[in-house]
């Protein structure tokens, strides 16, 4: 009977200990999907989120909360496996009863010593995939600080790269589960293994408690037993009660997420909106009576602003700093919508039109434009389709053609070192001058220049003017620049102050005016003139 009750202890810590060894390494490998798939989601609804939320107090607190947490699912995980664990060994603690006798110390030495080999192994293979896990997971951060930076928000939503940017993190995660497979089955061997062994020293060790038995010097054993299953039972009842308070408490955070996942949604989903090819035979804009205030702020940046741009208008939009040219140029891409007014495309307000129909008509240079670390062809094309006749002639417009020709793999070498450690480090003129080919690549009918030559030299710079209105043919164009020089290439000139457009009209018209162009232009030509 002793020996019956011996061996089913023994077949019970088995399947304890095989049920334990199942949960690890499930829930290893479920935690490390679930940190990247849960860092992606959260990026991708930051990606969705409308321009004017992410500069926002509230929601950038509680942007700011929810990425701490990100790894919150995960823990759920963890949790789960104690509390199955705890549960596990409370019922086969409950009841196990051993004896023990100094011979034993032999047994436990050779299993002490086999497991630390076991455990040598366990590091060497966790030390072979740390460069390939360490080079994966500085891609997969890089990825997730590009879709959560708000200084990428405005190419990423100009560009619709959104889903471009979430193919790219997927293609990681892609590698990185492929990596870590073949480590995790190497791992469960090594702990399968370690656990035959820790079950081979049970059996001897109920073994000979069975014996003892037989020879009836169980007393001392008894009292071991029931020592070592109280200690047991205690820890197993710790563990269990640790995940189901930790599960408690990541509630809290599953609330502050949904409302994270309601604040990305872009208010106009859902909306019946406006459809545009790009194909229209003209491209007016105009701005009706426009004012605009910053969200929680009182004071008006535009004020009561009218103007038409024509189709085919090459515009220059000047003005002190402060005075509202850059505030124009993001109601213009509907990174904001107006306070008071309307802003008309073709008379029809752009509010109504298709976000993603809208943007396909802008080509947009931003003054605090950014490069991605991928090739100089992702750069230039983002998520658009890639035609070679079209890049060699955006570089070459943009003045790009030497340096591209000078690179390792031409335009397929990459922009910085996160993703390839050949990559090639770009000055502040040659990643303006890219950025200028993305422009040119995209072939919008309306193109956006916000300071588009401040960190050129002065060669390349009057390069662009000299040819501006060449390049540009018959596009609308927006020229926004500190350098008044550049207005002189431009059909018409915009003069803001202080929110208002004061002044409108040509170069030569305007400077006749003496007003404020004219005021600006003479002091800038003295300070050029020395």
């Amino acid at each position: 009977m002793v020996v019956q009750e011996i061996l089913a202890l023994v077949a019970i810590e088995l399947i304890l200990r095989l049920l334990r060894l199942g949960l690890s390494v499930f829930i290893n490998m479920s935690v490390n999907q679930c940190d990247m798939l849960n860092g992606i989601s959260y990026a991708g609804h930051f990606l969705d989120m409308d321009y004017e939320k992410l500069e926002d107090g509230t929601v950038r607190d509680l942007q700011q909360k929810v990425s701490r947490n990100v790894r919150a699912n995960s823990f759920i995980y963890e949790d789960m496996g104690k509390v199955m664990t705890g549960l596990f060994q409370l019922i086969g603690y409950s009841w196990l009863i051993f004896s023990l006798h100094p011979l034993i110390l032999l047994l436990v030495a050779l299993v002490i010593v086999s497991n630390y080999f076991l455990s040598l192994r366990s590091e060497k293979n966790k030390y072979s995939v740390q460069p390939q896990k360490a080079s994966l997971e500085r891609k997969s951060e890089y990825l997730f600080r590009v879709m959560t930076d708000f200084s990428f928000a405005k190419e990423v939503r100009i560009n619709r790269a959104s889903v471009w940017l979430s193919g790219k993190a997927e293609e990681v995660l892609g590698k990185y589960s492929s990596e870590v497979k073949g480590y995790y089955r190497k791992e469960a061997t090594v702990k399968l293994i370690s656990a035959f062994v820790d079950a081979i020293q049970l059996l001897l060790l109920y073994g000979y408690a069975a014996w003892q038995a037989v020879l009836g010097q169980i007393t001392v054993g008894n009292f071991s037993v029931y020592v070592g299953a109280v200690l047991n039972f205690s820890g197993a009842f710790a563990s269990l009660a640790e995940g189901a308070a930790h599960i408690r408490f990541l509630s809290d955070y599953v609330e502050e997420y949904r409302e994270y996942i309601k604040l990305a949604t872009p208010s106009g989903r859902g909306k019946q909106m406006v459809r545009v090819s790009g194909q229209e035979e003209r491209h007016v804009i105009e701005f009706r009576n426009v004012s605009f205030r910053y969200p929680n702020t009182e004071r008006m940046v535009l004020k009561n602003v009218s103007l038409t741009i024509s189709d085919g208008e090459k515009l220059a939009v000047v003005g002190r700093n402060g005075a509202g040219k850059s505030t124009f140029i993001k109601l213009l891409c509907r990174l904001y919508e107006p306070t008071e007014g309307k802003i008309l495309y073709n008379g029809t307000d752009i509010s109504t039109i298709c976000y993603a129909d809208y943007v396909r008509l802008l080509s947009v240079v931003f003054q605090d434009y950014r490069l991605f670390a991928f090739s100089v062809k992702d750069n230039m094309i983002l998520n658009q389709e890639y035609d070679a006749q079209k890049a060699e002639e955006a570089i070459r417009k943009s003045g790009l053609q030497k340096k591209v020709g000078a690179l390792p793999l031409g335009i397929d070498t990459s922009v910085g070192k996160e993703f390839d450690e050949n990559g090639i480090e770009f000055s502040g003129g040659e990643g303006q001058k890219l950025v200028m080919a993305r422009a040119y690549y995209r072939d919008a009918p309306i193109v956006i220049l916000d300071e588009p030559t401040a960190a050129l030299d002065a060669a390349s710079e009057s390069e662009i003017y000299m040819h501006f209105k060449e390049i540009m043919g018959d596009r609308t164009a927006i020229f926004i620049s500190h350098r008044l020089a550049s207005a002189r290439f431009c059909d018409n000139v915009a003069v803001f102050d202080d929110g208002r457009l004061v002044e409108y009209g040509t170069h030569e018209t305007l400077m006749k005016r003496n007003g404020l162009y004219e005021e600006m232009f003479r002091r800038q030509a003295e300070y050029y003139r020395g």
